[in-house]
């Protein structure tokens, strides 16, 4: 059984995935603890499914793939990636190589300070002025609002003791984002680090300016429930 887990949603990144997982396994490898990397692959029309199945041939132990038989969206390809997880400590990662898995063993320094969830904080983050206006906007609103003192609630740069897993809730499209703002409504302790965020090298970003207004609605949708 694996002590660590590591879940990447992946659609359309076939550019980014070799050097991603050369860059994980030398990460966990120098951890010492046995880990599997959960791919949930959400229907890519690309070489994706095809670079995957390799990592599994030459990984078995370590490399779990699951596919999704129609495109369902970041939340669900998480939810499922999560339900799959067998370590002790569970943690999400982009498959773009935006997020850094040398970050990986400072998330666990974190959390031995006695969090139960610990996210990555994009400080100089590495993206369109846009993008970050935006998500700066809704970050200072979920501060204010909800008080949960967490600089990048969207960052899916995190990690989870396993125990938090099932009170995650992702039931809808977009619920992704607000898992600390749930979980830290439940009474998990969560904390974050300054992680380091890199320029998209490959592919082409999933992300659209107009989705800020539907966050700011299901960011109220989490707050009220």
């Amino acid at each position: 059984m694996p002590d660590y887990s590591i879940v990447v949603p992946v659609y359309n990144e076939e550019e980014s995935l070799h050097q991603l997982w050369i860059e994980t396994r030398a990460v966990m490898r120098v951890l010492g603890r046995p880990f599997e990397m959960i791919f949930v692959d959400d229907c890519s029309s690309d070489r994706t499914p095809q670079i995957l199945q390799k990592f599994k041939e030459e990984a078995p132990d370590e490399v779990v793939v699951l596919t999704l038989p129609s495109r369902s969206g970041q939340t669900y390809a998480m939810k499922q990636g999560v339900n799959a997880v067998r370590g002790d400590i569970a943690f999400t990662l982009d498959a773009d190589l935006q997020n850094d898995p040398a970050d990986i063993p400072r998330l666990l320094d974190k959390m031995e300070e006695g969090y139960d969830v610990v996210c990555g904080w994009r400080k100089a983050r590495r993206d369109k002025a846009v993008k970050m206006g935006l998500s700066k906007f809704g970050n200072c609103l979920q501060r204010s609002v909800s008080g949960l003192g967490i600089h990048d609630v969207s960052c899916t740069l995190r990690a989870y003791k396993k125990a938090c897993l099932k009170d995650i809730g992702l039931d809808w499209e977009g619920q992704h984002r607000f898992i600390p703002l749930v979980l830290a409504k439940r009474g998990y302790k969560v904390g974050e680090i300054v992680s380091n965020h890199r320029q998209r090298r490959f592919g082409v970003s999933k992300y659209n300016h107009r989705r800020i207004f539907k966050v700011v609605v299901h960011f109220f949708r989490i707050m009220f429930a």
